[in-house]
């Protein structure tokens, strides 16, 4: 049986998206003045923060008539593995400095100093960096970045929605898009995740988490295929990355 505070959590975060969407749209055209907007923009930004920790401090959805595979949406299990695989696909689109910090999962242009190594800094000093030098906004995604990868996704979002608050931003459209998915939403996931491919055309990380979103999510099979089948032309694709498409594309034709 659904947990019916559960699923009044999802309709309210549902609500506070919706109202995110409908204020950026109110601000471009001119019916909210930006100082408003900006007010209302945070509040609406706290409000899906606290929210979605809500959701997640219910635990797993528990099991259903869905595959293994499906169950394990919105599981801590499927963040750990789905980070595991996703980093690697991570590690392979985004720069990186030679010997740098690969396994902190900082792009290089976050480096104002190419001498600094950013895997010896850590998340606070980060975040105290970012305060003070709040509109530097590639430390703010390399910051996300590395929530994501750890599958803190609570501390991800509102970094992501500070630059989506300034700018349609391809990367954060991508991993809201994701965790939103996986935190249970696939519809809406899906849509930012399109979004995010308007304005990158040919992403193979955000290919990639569309093509899960709606394979296991929403059940669009025949888009999935078309995305899968791009992603597995990615050159540098990982070979984990490659297994776990190729397995996907056997099921949908089984």
């Amino acid at each position: 049986m659904t947990d019916p505070r559960r699923t009044q959590l999802k309709e309210r975060r549902d609500q506070v998206l919706a109202d995110l969407r409908d204020l950026e749209a109110q601000v471009a055209a001119g019916e909210i003045d930006t100082a408003a907007g900006a007010k209302l923009r945070s509040r609406y930004e706290s409000a899906a923060v606290d929210v979605m920790d809500s959701i997640d401090n219910l635990g797993p959805i528990e099991p259903t008539t869905r595959s293994k595979r499906r169950m394990l949406l919105g599981t801590g299990a499927f963040v750990v593995a789905a980070t595991v695989v996703i980093f690697s696909l991570i590690s392979a689109v985004e720069p990186r400095p030679d010997g740098g910090f690969t396994a902190s999962g900082i792009a290089a242009e976050v480096a104002e100093d190419p001498a600094v190594d950013l895997s010896a800094i850590t998340n606070d000093e980060m975040e105290e960096v970012v305060a003070a030098n709040p509109d530097v906004i590639p430390m703010r995604l390399a910051l996300g970045r590395r929530y994501v990868e750890a599958g803190d996704f609570s501390s991800a979002l509102p970094h992501y929605m500070f630059v989506l608050d300034r700018e349609i931003n391809p990367e954060a459209l991508t991993y809201v898009g994701w965790m939103t998915y996986v935190s249970g939403d696939a519809s809406t996931g899906a849509a930012l995740l399109r979004r995010s491919l308007e304005v990158l055309p040919g992403n193979p990380l955000a290919e990639w988490f569309l093509a899960n979103t709606l394979f296991y999510g929403t059940g669009e099979t025949a888009e999935a295929i078309q995305l899968l089948e791009a992603v597995l032309r990615y050159e540098e694709l990982p070979e984990e990355i490659a297994v776990e498409a190729r397995r996907m594309l056997d099921e949908a034709s089984g």
